[in-house]
């Protein structure tokens, strides 16, 4: 009988609590856990010097791992440089497989190299969850002292620091009670407001897959009560449902900009810029949130003007040779590249150019020499340096198809002709300058399988011949605009066997340009 009382008293509130617990709302995001960093390593550096600075690195990562009180330090008992950072970008399950080796939500690692420009370092945060990265660093032209290197790790890492999505981590909660792990030292103050959030989704770069932007969902907001060191308290004073603000909430705003006054006698903003998310008064550190400076990264358009001399030249088999000449012959060239990865692409290309000449055969005096060209190819970079606009090899293949029209074409002298060939073509690009405001290339074509077609007449049986290879230099005007020029030449020869149907057989014929270029690219 007094079992049976007791559990009349305490069932009322068993089914309270379940339904409190039912009540409350418990948000997840693969992405926003992926982001929590409680536990941090590093693996061991990579560098081309035999190790002269990798240990000193090593030892100031460990050291800057340790002095964060938001993250504990996992050794990661890993000896030497067993993986190079470039070969973990892009390959999430690799980075999942090698992370569970050490326990840790994410990992630093650097790369060190030196080449005749001086010493360049770049330093890496990834993802143990995700197999993903974070962010990058790059420092180039470093001075080749271990005191430089290791004040160029420091300002690196306080950099992808920084631009992790959020400033610290909610570690429990207790009714409308929470802890979190930021304090004085982080600049948090008693009676400070904070907005708690979890990460809904980030925007990546699509070569590197560093994040550049992050999608927030509000939470709700806490009041801190007590701000220790390197701890502080705080009250819940809103949320978006009960329960939403649990442990491992992201907290967000605890440093936050200063703006003087603002003159509006002077000044408008209008209403569509104040509900902008780049509206720095509104969204408050969301502003800060690092992002590139709008790089290329898909491709490029561009428009170019040749100016050259097209020489059209006719020999018949009773030794007769027709000559006729274009001394500036104009050209204009429509070129577009697309970036499908950072090694492989697609390009296209239509040029389109007219020229006058006398005609050797006398009637009409004068014929008009109309080109039209269509190129499609698909390539690959030999990137040298892993940087995408840095020294590169490339080779691509596809199809180019050539046309020439001649105005007044007969069958005793000028046929109109088309060319179709598959092409391989190989080149490279050399910046000559530090920054990479100029550079330098070429590229060489080679066609195979052609096909000639020849109207009115036919002059027999063709076998033909076609170089055409050109060198350019390019100037960086602006991130997105790059202005070049440079020399083309183009050679199309032909040779003839067999009966045709003109009136006096024909045994070559040859198309040469030799032009100057200019023209200007927009990347996007």
């Amino acid at each position: 009988m007094r079992k049976f009382l007791v559990l009349l008293l305490v069932l009322p509130h068993l089914a309270l609590a379940k339904a409190n617990k039912e009540d409350t709302a418990e948000y997840f995001s693969d992405v926003d856990k992926s982001l929590t960093i409680r536990k941090l390593t590093f693996l061991p550096t990579v560098d081309n010097v035999k190790g002269v600075y990798a240990r000193s690195i090593d030892t100031k990562l460990s050291e800057i791992i340790k002095n964060n009180h938001r993250w504990e330090y996992i050794e990661s008992h890993i000896a030497g440089s067993v993986v190079k950072p470039e070969e973990l970008i892009g390959q999430a399950k690799k980075v999942r497989a090698f992370s569970k080796h050490f326990k840790a939500d994410a990992f630093f690692t650097a790369d060190t190299r030196k080449d005749p420009k001086g010493l360049r370092i770049t330093l890496y945060l990834f993802s143990s969850r995700s197999g993903q990265l974070i962010s990058e660093e790059r420092v180039q032209q470093i001075q080749d002292n271990t005191e430089s290197v290791l004040a160029s790790i420091d300002r690196m890492a306080k950099t992808i620091i920084a631009r992790i999505p959020y400033d610290g981590l909610v570690l429990s909660r207790t009714d409308n009670r929470v802890t979190i792990n930021v304090g004085k030292k982080d600049g948090v103050r008693s009676g400070q407001n904070l907005p708690v959030i979890k990460v809904i989704n980030v925007q990546r770069h699509p070569k590197r897959g560093f994040i550049v932007k992050s999608d927030k969902a509000l939470l709700g907001q806490i009041r801190v009560v007590k701000a220790d060191e390197y701890l502080s308290f705080a009250d819940v004073t809103s949320e978006t449902e009960a329960g939403a603000i649990t442990t491992e909430a992201k907290v967000t705003g605890v440093t936050q900009i200063q703006y003087g006054n603002t003159p509006w006698t002077k000044t408008y903003t209008p209403p569509e810029q104040v509900l902008s998310e780049d509206n720095k008064v509104v969204f408050g550190k969301n502003a800060r949130e690092w992002r590139p400076k709008n790089p290329p990264t898909f491709g490029r358009v561009g428009a170019g003007l040749a100016l050259g001399n097209f020489d059209n030249t006719l020999s018949l088999s009773d030794g007769t040779s027709l000559n006729s000449e274009v001394t500036v012959y104009p050209k204009i060239n429509l070129h577009g590249e697309v970036w499908v990865t950072p090694k492989w692409y697609a390009t296209a290309l239509i040029a389109q150019g007219i020229g006058s000449s006398q005609n050797p055969t006398g009637s009409p005096s004068e014929i008009s020499n109309s080109l039209s060209q269509y190129r499609f190819t698909f390539g690959y970079n030999f990137l040298l340096k892993n940087e995408f606009f840095g020294p590169k090899l490339s080779m691509e293949a596809g199809f180019n198809d050539y046309r020439m029209f001649i105005d007044g074409s007969s069958s005793n002298g000028f046929t109109s002709l088309q060319y179709r060939t598959f092409v391989v073509a190989v080149g490279g690009l050399v910046p000559v300058m530090p920054d990479h405001s100029w550079s330098v290339g070429g590229k060489v074509h080679f066609h195979f399988f052609s096909s000639l077609k020849e109207t009115p007449v036919s002059s027999g049986t063709p076998n033909n011949s076609i170089n055409q290879f050109s060198l350019f230099a390019e100037n960086k005007l602006s991130e997105r605009l790059r202005f070049n020029f440079g020399l083309e030449l183009h050679l199309f020869s032909t040779s003839f066997s067999g009966g045709g149907n003109r009136t006096t057989p024909a045994s070559n014929l040859s198309h040469r340009f030799i032009m100057a270029t200019t023209g200007i690219d927009y990347l996007f």
